[in-house]
């Protein structure tokens, strides 16, 4: 959504909200400002990020990522490898044992395994993958949100917020690129709340 900046009247913005769901300051913030007659623009990580969040009709959200699960090849890989590609081979040993009741203590080892393997697979995704994830992921979302974020013409914002850790590295690239809009991690609403109109 373009904005004219030379026919815009209230003030403009953009606040950058990149964890999975929007912090309840965040919720705060972006109500206080547009009960004050602010333009808010909130950017969120992915469609699922506005489940179970009350907001104001009047924000604009705008999205990185549909589901980030699907859009990011990196965490589909993850999910194929350590949890699907395991349970698949088992499931199909599983398969071809049942049916055979001489098999009976290796189909007992099978679910053993299986159960042993679901584990190994929790302990890969919350000890190895995610923590290394969680250090890329700010960056991979600066590659996916350039675009989203700069059709919402930034030029004609008053300031541009990093309400959360994951979105300070896109609010970095973003200040770079327009250097004349203030860019803040701060949630102030001072500006705002003290030119309300009466």
């Amino acid at each position: 959504m373009s904005v004219d900046s030379t026919t815009r009247t209230r003030p403009r913005v953009v606040v950058l909200a990149l964890s999975y769901r929007p912090q309840q300051r965040v919720q705060n913030y972006v109500s206080e400002l547009v009960a004050a007659g602010v333009d808010v623009d909130l950017v969120l990580a992915e469609s699922k990020s506005t489940e179970d969040v009350e907001l104001d009709p009047r924000v604009r959200i705008s999205t990185v990522l549909n589901a980030e699960l699907r859009d990011v090849p990196l965490r589909r890989y993850e999910r194929a490898l350590v949890f699907q590609l395991p349970a698949k081979v088992l499931g199909k040993a599983q398969s071809l044992t049942s049916d055979r009741k001489m098999l009976k203590p290796l189909d007992q080892a099978i679910a053993f395994i299986s159960h042993g393997q679901k584990w190994v697979s929790r302990g890969v995704h919350g000890r190895l993958f995610w923590p290394a994830f969680r250090l890329l992921r700010p960056w991979i979302l600066v590659r996916r949100g350039r675009g989203p974020v700069e059709a919402l013409d930034l030029a004609s914002a008053d300031r541009i917020v990093a309400a959360d850790t994951p979105a300070i590295p896109l609010a970095w690239r973003l200040a770079k690129r327009y250097p004349e809009v203030r860019a803040t991690t701060a949630l102030d609403r001072r500006p705002y709340l003290d030119n309300k109109p009466s």
